[in-house]
């Protein structure tokens, strides 16, 4: 009979969803506790829970367990089962109480368990399923050296419920049960055993109480409102119309105390009575009423938040919040500028401009707008006119157009800025205004490079196939309106080629919007570049406002075209480099050097550049007499430093100057420009010293000698280790 009910309501629980609520806030009792009694009207062992209670003075039994007893088993006793109409909510949690009337009982278990037999529509077909959403022991035990004979209840007081198969609530059309197994210990040695669940009665109760909300607000459609807008004043209003489900059956929501209330409307609104609940089917209800808005204060076109409330015959309130979009007779205006126009407009000295706005009737009748114009602010030579019609009648939803014009006088003054003030009023409702501000500025004019280099460097390497380089300029109009700007650009080398582009093509000149900035191309054709790497070339950028402009700006940076370090060798020594007999030039004295003792040169050499150098020489000059020489066989690699020592074997008493020479012949590849510090004059001034007992002293570092053999054989084998490790 159940599977039948399940399969008869898949129809209606189909439709219901359809029309569910979306848009519906929940709000009074959210939840309520509701008891159904263990009812005795069973077929077999399923019997029905009750939503009333009990009336009959004679009380119903379950025989708990038959004989022969066994003890400590649970065994079946019976299921009810209530069919639920509309969608509901499970609560937190449940608790029952069933009365037992037993003898000679030790002990006695019950076993609830809580099920909902539901359709699951996600299914193709769609089937039904059983879902356990508690299950439960509890039971009662008699004192120490006592039984459980007579009338007792076993209570469970509280317990959780599991949702989790229904997050989004328990759909319409399913049936709620309760099995209930018994398990009981009796007394030893006695065959008078009896046990039996007693209820339907008003005396013997038993009950299942559950928290849940059963009831539904929400409107179904749109439909359920209708705005009528009569032509009889006072006449209009909105006639609403909710459904309410309740899945316990209707006839168990309160009639008498539905209402509708429009919330922010003094008073709750005025309906004349007019609010009922009427009959829609066994599982739901309509509440109805109709608002006569105009007979209230302060009412004007917008979304308006309807709280629709009804109770249940056991006193609990339930509540929803709808939202509808009220339109009611109102008169309003917007003003818009329409694209090309705007309320700041720029004109010549002795020029003109012409405004346009558009008009919107934003109310929802028609509407009579008067345009006025102000002009008292302007000064004397200034005039402002409408050249439109100074009234526009506009249905609701349409718009028109208003022109004004306005006229400087040749004196006015370049960036002066005047105001004129145009007034839309509707003839329906003078409160209902729109000012239209317009300024009208005499124009400046201005350029000016943004954010210009401070030098190009080219690597000739990033020169296209034709031999150009591109780089970008940025110009800003500075001025208070569109200008266009004649460009013209210039370099110091006469042999160079320069343009202007956009976008791949040539110009001559550029047109910017006030405020704005343009992006202009650079492309220049650097020519026999060859013999001056890094040396700088002069570029010139002009801007100049084509008349009746006056703006202009000029450009002017260096541009190098050189190679990066990374690709380049560049050999060079600094005095910093060099020691003289161990010392460094700028700490040497007369008694430094005498002409007895040779002269040793230890020097750095460095690569500046990133690129290794092959074999090369230096060589130490006095005059234009080698008088000594080296070979840097392996070159010095990119960034390197490699040293070397050169040697004046028989030095010349007196002044001299040496001269150091790194790579005279030029075997190495560096640019000319980067030759100038492969060469150093060093000035130095040797003393005569007469040979003495005392100049064979061991104290002196280059004196002849063993210690100078040792000293001399120990400098050498340090530069010659050193070179093989670079």
């Amino acid at each position: 009979m159940r599977r039948l009910w399940q399969t008869l309501a898949l129809a209606a629980f189909t439709f219901l969803v359809v029309s569910m609520p979306s848009e519906a806030e929940s709000r009074g009792n959210d939840f309520a506790d509701v008891a159904f009694y263990l009812s005795r009207d069973c077929v077999g062992e399923n019997c029905d829970l009750a939503i009333e209670e009990p009336m009959s003075g004679k009380p119903k039994h379950w025989v708990a367990q038959n004989d022969p007893p066994v003890q400590n088993e649970y065994y079946p006793l019976a299921t009810w089962e209530l069919n639920m109409g509309g969608p509901l909510d499970l609560g937190d949690s449940y608790s029952y109480v069933v009365w037992v009337e037993s003898t000679n009982v030790q002990e006695i278990n019950f076993r609830t368990t809580l099920f909902i037999s539901w359709i699951d529509s996600s299914v193709n077909p769609a089937e039904t399923r059983m879902t356990n959403i508690s299950i439960d022991e509890v039971g009662k035990t008699a004192p120490f050296g006592t039984l459980l004979n007579g009338n007792y209840t076993v209570e469970l007081e509280s317990s959780t419920l599991d949702k989790s198969e229904f997050p989004n609530g328990v759909p319409p059309y399913t049936t709620f049960g309760m099995k209930l197994e018994t398990s009981i210990r009796w007394a030893p040695d006695t065959q008078n055993n009896t046990a039996w669940i007693k209820g339907d009665s008003p005396d013997f109760d038993s009950s299942l109480t559950i928290n849940f909300r059963h009831v539904d607000i929400a409107d179904d459609y749109t439909g359920y409102f209708s705005n009528d807008r009569v032509d009889e004043v006072g006449g209009d209003s909105l006639f609403i119309k909710v459904n309410v489900t309740n899945a316990l059956g209707a006839d168990n929501l309160d009639t008498s105390s539905v209402s509708l209330v429009i919330q922010g409307v003094a008073g709750g609104g005025t309906f004349k009575d007019s609010v009922i609940a009427k009959d829609k089917h066994t599982y739901a209800k309509y509440i109805q009423g109709t608002w006569w808005y105009q007979e209230d204060q302060s009412v004007v076109s917008g979304a308006y938040s309807i709280e629709a409330t009804i109770k249940d015959i056991w006193g609990n309130e339930w509540s929803s919040q709808i939202s509808y979009e009220l339109i009611v007779d109102e008169y309003g205006l917007e003003i818009e500028f329409g694209e090309g126009y705007s309320s700041n407009g720029q004109l010549p000295k002795g020029g003109k401009i012409d405004y346009e706005f558009i008009v919107h009737n934003r109310g929802n009748t028609r509407d009579i707008f008067e345009i006025e114009l102000d002009d008292s602010d302007l000064p004397s030579g200034w005039e402002a006119n409408i050249l439109s019609q100074s009234t526009l009648d506009l249905p609701e939803g349409l718009f028109g157009y208003v022109q004004v014009r306005v006229e400087a006088p040749v004196s006015a003054s370049g960036g002066s800025e005047e105001r004129i003030t145009v007034t839309v009023t509707s003839s329906g409702d003078s409160n209902v205004n729109e000012e239209v501000r317009l300024e009208t500025t005499v124009r400046t004019y201005g350029v000016a490079f943004v954010s210009p280099p401070d030098e190009i460097r080219i690597d000739p390497e990033n020169l296209d196939i034709d031999g150009y380089y591109r780089f970008s300029v940025n110009i800003r109009n500075t001025g208070s309106d569109k200008d266009t700007y004649k460009l013209d650009a210039t370099t110091a080398r006469s042999d160079w080629t320069v343009r202007v582009e956009i976008g791949g093509n040539e110009i001559a000149a550029l047109t910017v919007d006030k405020s704005r900035m343009e992006e202009v191309d650079i492309v220049l054709r650097p020519v026999n570049y060859e013999d001056s790497l890094g040396d700088p070339v002069g570029f010139l950028l002009t801007a100049d406002s084509i008349s009746p402009g006056d703006g202009s700006a000029s450009l002017s940076f260096d541009i190098f075209m050189e190679i990066p370090l990374d690709r380049i060798t560049d050999l060079s020594i600094s005095v910093d480099d060099v020691l003289i007999n161990g010392k460094p030039q700028t700490i040497l004295t007369a008694e430094d050097l005498n002409s007895a003792e040779p002269i040793q040169l230890q020097i750095n050499i460095h690569n500046n550049g990133g690129k290794a150098t092959g074999p090369f020489g230096v060589k130490l000059y006095l005059g234009q007499l080698v008088i000594d020489e080296y070979r840097v066989s392996q070159g010095i690699s990119g960034f390197g430093v490699e040293s070397v020592i050169l040697n004046w074997e028989n030095p010349s008493p007196g002044s001299s100057t040496l001269k150091i020479f790194v790579d005279f012949e030029q075997e190495v590849d560096e640019s000319n420009s980067n030759r100038a510090d492969n060469f150093l004059s060093l000035p130095i001034f040797v003393s005569e010293k007469t040979t003495t007992s005392s100049d064979n002293d061991e104290d002196g570092p280059f004196l002849i000698g063993p210690s100078s053999i040792i000293t001399f054989s120990v400098m050498v084998t340090l530069s010659i280790i050193y070179r093989r490790r670079h």
